[in-house]
């Protein structure tokens, strides 16, 4: 025991005890020790205890203690093992972002991570034992206080809430669950879990005003119950709000009589068919009652078995498109009808100069003919005759160049080039008043005035032309007043040629 007492604590303690009983110092010395056997860990405990009588020694014993120590170990390993569990626990709650805490019945805290820095700048090692009112301030206290009760009363709840930074220069969105602990029927507490759902809730106002700016709304129908749910934009677009029913009636309530039973056949044949539904349709908005124009877009998702579950869509409100288009049709039905009236013009005209020609030159032409003939057939016999007939050519071709003169000016006046428009349109509109007198007219032409595109100058001198003949034919008028000028500050001309004539019903079909 002396030689291993020198190299081993275990030994040199059991050597001490010993001669402490040999002494008579001590009367009993236990030592408990490991005993690494091959087959697994044990325990000893060595006694010794002095001998009793004249015989001066001491009786040493060893029992076997391993079932007894490794009892006592397990609790210890169990804490240990708990304290490990405890901190690793809290080492994956802090490094979260979200805020974790537990608050008993008494709204007092047991636990809070480290977030609760970042969220209210508070120190999350001061937090336990507060009242919640004193961590997230008594006007949001008063806002989460229907959701607290509600939990204490063993109801978990989930609500969304704005939660501004310590610092003041921004908001954050908070998505907030509390949780009640239940034991033996009893709600001891809640647990919370504040989520940050700011780039969700970015991305949904993203989505909302992009929505907004393409007057497009989306929704999901679900399909067995025939009820749906919208975005706030699809909504506005129906002029409903929030507390309206939102099922497949009421979306037919919505819908123009006129559109309603076909767009409800659509539907239901493309819920039938599994389809794509994709129709243009009216609707009455409850909200004030205008008339609008919808686009309707959806798609069927069925489950495996090929039922119809839902649909999933959007609405797009095309009441401006459709306005426009209408406008675009009434011009184009205009632009035909103006075409036409062309058209019609120019076979007047057409018919007017072959009607020129027929009477005007063609009894010239017979006459210069007749002479012409007589002059051969006669010869020089008597010359005064022939100069009498020379005469007649003669006045003939002269009536022949006026009436194509005057022809000619009716297809293109010459004025237009040698003048300028404002000099032609003061020669025609005196021409014309000569030929009636029984109407008085009155012009104002800016004499300053340079056209210097001829399309223009044709354009406004058969614009003027053909109101006049209007103005004889049709209106009746007594007075006229043309007036022709430049617009200020800019490039564009202001052509006025009014009358009080019987006029038109613009509304009447031309």
């Amino acid at each position: 025991m002396r030689r291993a007492a020198a190299i081993d604590s275990l030994a040199a303690a059991a050597l001490r005890g010993c001669e402490e009983v040999l002494a008579g110092r001590q009367t009993l010395f236990t030592l408990e020790y490991p005993c690494h056997s091959p087959d697994r860990e044990r325990w000893f405990e060595c006694y010794a205890t002095p001998l009793l009588g004249a015989i001066k020694g001491m009786v040493v014993g060893h029992r076997d203690i391993s079932a007894r120590k490794l009892a006592e170990r397990v609790p210890e390993e169990r804490r240990s093992e708990r304290h490990q569990n405890e901190r690793d626990l809290n080492a994956v709650l802090n490094s979260v972002s979200s805020m974790i805490g537990y608050w008993d019945r008494n709204l007092r805290n047991r636990f809070a991570n480290h977030a609760y820095r970042d969220w209210f700048g508070i120190d999350p090692a001061t937090i336990p034992g507060k009242h919640i009112r004193e961590v997230i301030g008594e006007e949001r206290y008063r806002l989460n206080l229907p959701y607290i009760e509600a939990v204490l009363g063993g109801a978990a709840q989930q609500f969304e809430r704005a939660i501004p930074s310590p610092d003041g220069r921004s908001v954050n969105h908070a998505l907030a669950r509390y949780i009640p602990d239940i034991i033996n029927g009893e709600v001891q507490g809640f647990f919370v879990e504040v989520v940050d759902v700011t780039p969700i809730k970015r991305s949904e106002q993203a989505l909302q005003r992009a929505q907004e700016l393409g007057r497009l709304g989306s929704y999901l129908i679900e399909l067995p119950s025939e009820s749906w749910i919208g975005s706030p934009m699809l909504e506005r677009i129906f002029g409903i709000g929030p507390a309206c029913e939102h099922t497949v009636s009421s979306w037919e309530r919505l819908l123009h009589a006129a559109d309603r039973q076909a767009t409800l056949d659509y539907f239901h044949q493309v819920v039938a068919e599994r389809g794509v539904f994709d129709r243009q349709y009216r609707i009455i908005r409850p909200s004030d009652g205008m008339v609008r124009w919808m686009h309707g877009l959806g798609q069927v998702e069925c489950a495996a078995n090929g039922k119809a579950l839902r649909m999933v869509g959007t609405v797009q409100d095309i009441t401006e498109r459709k306005l426009a288009e209408e406008a675009t049709q009434l011009l184009l039905d205009e632009n035909t009808r103006l075409v036409r009236q062309l058209i019609s013009v120019q076979e007047r005209e057409r018919a007017e100069l072959a009607r020129e020609l027929h009477d005007e030159l063609s009894q010239h032409l017979t006459a210069i003919r007749a002479f012409a003939g007589a002059i051969q057939r006669n010869g020089g016999h008597d010359r005064e005759w022939v100069k009498t007939a020379a005469q007649a050519i003669e006045d003939s071709a002269r009536a022949i160049y006026q009436v194509s003169h005057r022809l000619m000016e009716g297809l293109h006046p010459n004025i237009l080039d040698a003048a300028g428009i404002v000099e032609a349109l003061a020669s025609l509109l005196e021409v014309w008043g000569q030929q009636h007198p029984e109407i008085e007219w009155r012009a104002s032409l800016d004499r300053e005035l340079v056209c210097p595109t001829a399309p223009v100058r044709v354009a406004i001198y058969r614009i003027v032309q053909e109101c006049l003949n209007n103005v004889t034919q049709h209106a009746h008028a007594k007075r006229l007043r043309v007036v022709l000028a430049r617009r200020q500050h800019g490039e564009s001309l202001r052509l006025l040629i009014r009358d009080d004539g019987v006029g038109m019903d613009v509304g009447a079909p031309q």
